[in-house]
């Protein structure tokens, strides 16, 4: 297969097989050959629908799709499987690989199956595509595919394996019969190689480790000839495992199980393994252990390293390293530590590895969108795995690490994703009750994403019902609360009354001034919405002033480049060309575009508002048709990002045919 790399077939190309045979290991030898090539790889887990599609459309950014485009792919307007297809065919001399692709409903796009060849595997003669799965039904995978079986190895490439990881573990012969009994299964053959090679093995010689394999697991390993996947690579960890327990590091059982609960086959960022967290599974070895304990699972194979040539073929950036656990070896550890007290514990600390490594973020400082990211698939994978296991104390945990990350895809402009993510959380966790905190959290949170989604009425209702369950559960002055009732009085701004939403927002900062104090950033954010209402009603240097009160103290507390800032100094802008000064609008206009493309990037919703604005100081300003494309530029744009229904993308196509209509009739008469 590695001479498709240079010369690719236009073909699609599937390796399929039981799991542990060595799919994956053929994908990576292709994607070292391209490596080596100097061509681009890119290598997506194909377990999880949301994290195939999100690291997809990630990769379409990457190639030069526009932020728009790929949320309206996100959101399901467009096809999201064209917006990748149209930038991958753009390019070429690149490979593809989608890991463990086993569930073909995963890989269809709009409900097409994946035989029809146009959703996310295609055929390209731009690069090679390399999907490995356990399907190996060829009716499944349609004509533009072609099937390459990974069975069992032989005895003798087996025991080649064995041998050129374990070079000292003994001879030939004693190799291709460790082989035979471990069925030719490449991931366990792996696992027994590198576990003779490391130094913490008790077995140091293939007949030895096959002893042991007898001795204590012959039953469950079946006669000689049986395989069965799961449970072959099953023997090999547990050999691992309890041979390092024997060598002083038992802690390595109970962090291996810790990590099989966050998403198999996607990267495990370093940073985040907190030690004081992880070390309450390392029994008497505490926080110290927890690095002894992971160097010995990377020594016996049972979890790989950014350093391998997997993390490599990612095409991502591992900053201070990340680990990642197989599959199979994810899901055969979780089934063995099961509903029972291991269980729970395991389960636990991993939900709040992920709270310990998510906690500090700032959902609205875009250097911490990308550390989100990483961490994304394994919360949906907690959501869905662990959810159902775990204490409630965890449970409230993994509750409000789902209500931060909503919360940061509402800032991101990911407002679809934002409204998932909270609608997931919000079933996963239901068993807290409806008058949680937690939950009331994440219903604020799926109230948040319709809104910016444009649903006021929707996003009202759920508001009002989250206010009544804050004023029972946490008091009218809470901050919570306060911010409910903020987001109501926009709710009714939104909806066209501007001066019963003074009249609501004015009450919120009486008391947001007395509870928070005056330069606190949610009082500062009441301000600015009275600021807001006053224009609204037609005093427009009166909301000058009230904007530039509040922008004095935001540069103070937040800093100029902050969002929050960014909004102020955009209303300013408003302000001064509602004044009649549309010059000095347009050129306030253009500054926060500078700083909004360069901080939020050049398709966020935010951005999109201040270019609109720019267009219609153009046109104000008599040049009809430079504004005229200013204009089609920013429909264009959201109706990718927000789609033709939302209000802003009607405002833009009203302004639009408010310039374009008098000509047509005049072309007409």
């Amino acid at each position: 297969m590695t001479d498709l790399v240079e010369t690719p077939d236009g073909r699609a190309h599937v390796l399929a097989g039981l799991g542990g045979m060595g799919k994956s290991t053929v994908a990576l030898r292709v994607a070292e050959v391209a490596l080596a090539q100097g061509r681009r790889v890119w290598w997506v887990p194909g377990l999880d629908g949301s994290s195939l599609a999100s690291a997809l459309l990630g990769l379409a950014q990457v190639l030069g799709a526009g932020a728009g485009a790929v949320e309206a792919a996100r959101a399901g307007r467009t096809d999201p499987s064209d917006v990748v297809w149209g930038r991958l065919e753009a390019h070429r001399g690149w490979v593809l690989v989608i890991d463990n692709a086993d569930d073909l409903e995963l890989l269809e796009v709009a409900g097409r199956p994946v035989g029809d060849g146009n959703g996310w595997v295609r055929g390209s003669r731009a690069g090679l595509v390399v999907v490995t799965s356990r399907d190996g039904d060829m009716r499944h995978w349609g004509r533009s595919v072609e099937l390459h079986p990974v069975g069992w190895l032989s005895d003798e490439d087996g025991g080649r394996v064995l041998l050129d990881l374990a070079p000292r573990a003994g001879d030939r012969a004693e190799a291709e019969a460790l082989s035979a009994r471990l069925g030719g299964l490449a991931l366990a053959l792996h696992h027994a190689g590198s576990q003779l090679s490391s130094p913490f093995s008790a077995e140091q010689s293939f007949a030895r480790y096959r002893a042991a394999l007898e001795a204590g697991f012959a039953a469950l390993l079946g006669p000689p000839g049986a395989v069965d996947d799961r449970e072959v690579v099953t023997r090999t960890w547990e050999v691992s495992l309890e041979q390092l327990a024997g060598a002083g590091v038992p802690q390595a059982r109970e962090l291996l199980g810790v990590l099989a609960w966050f998403a198999g086959a996607v990267p495990i960022p370093v940073e985040g393994l907190d030690r004081e967290v992880l070390g309450r599974v390392c029994r008497y070895a505490g926080p110290a252990g927890v690095g002894v304990g992971l160097e010995a699972l990377v020594s016996v194979g049972l979890i790989e390293t950014s350093t391998s040539a997997g993390d490599a073929a990612s095409g991502q950036e591992s900053g201070r390293g990340r680990v990642m656990m197989h599959p199979l070896v994810a899901e055969t550890i979780r089934h063995q530590f099961g509903a029972g007290d291991a269980g729970r514990l395991t389960a636990s600390v991993a939900v709040d590895l992920l709270a310990a490594a998510t906690g500090e973020l700032d959902a609205q400082d875009p250097g911490d969108w990308p550390a989100w990211s990483a961490w994304l698939p394994h919360l949906e994978e907690l959501l869905s795995t662990a959810s159902t296991l775990v204490e409630e104390a965890s449970l409230v945990t993994l509750a409000n690490a789902a209500a931060d990350a909503a919360l940061t895809l509402v800032w991101a402009g990911s407002y679809a994703a934002a409204l998932a993510v909270a609608e997931a959380g919000l079933h996963s966790t239901r068993r807290l009750g409806a008058e949680h905190r937690a939950t009331i959290e994440l219903r604020n949170r799926e109230a948040d994403a319709h809104n910016f989604l444009g649903h006021a009425a929707e996003a009202e209702r759920l508001y009002r019902e989250v206010l009544q369950a804050r004023e029972r559960v946490l008091g009218t002055d809470h901050p919570d609360t306060l911010g409910t009732r903020h987001a109501i009085a926009r709710m009714v701004a939104k909806q066209g009354d501007a001066a019963e939403a003074e009249r609501l927002y004015r009450d919120v900062l009486q008391a947001r001034e007395r509870v928070l104090g005056t330069d606190h950033p949610d009082t500062l954010g009441t301000r600015h919405e009275i600021a807001r209402m006053v224009a609204k009603q037609g005093d427009a240097a009166e909301a000058e002033r009230l904007y530039r009160d509040v922008l004095h103290v935001e540069e103070r507390v937040l800093g100029t480049d902050y969002p929050q800032t960014l909004a102020t100094r955009y209303e300013i802008a408003r302000m001064v060309a509602e004044q009649g000064d549309v010059a000095e609008g347009e050129r306030l206009f253009r500054d926060v575009l500078h700083v909004e493309e360069r901080v939020l990037g050049t398709d966020h919703p935010s951005t999109l508002a201040t270019r609109h604005e720019i267009a219609r100081m153009v046109t104000e300003q008599g040049d009809v048709a430079e504004g005229e494309r200013l204009y089609r530029d920013v429909l264009q744009a959201r109706e990718r990002v927000l789609g033709t229904d939302h209000p802003s993308t009607r405002i833009t196509a009203r302004s639009l045919r408010a310039l374009t209509e008098p000509t047509d009739e005049a072309a007409d008469e």
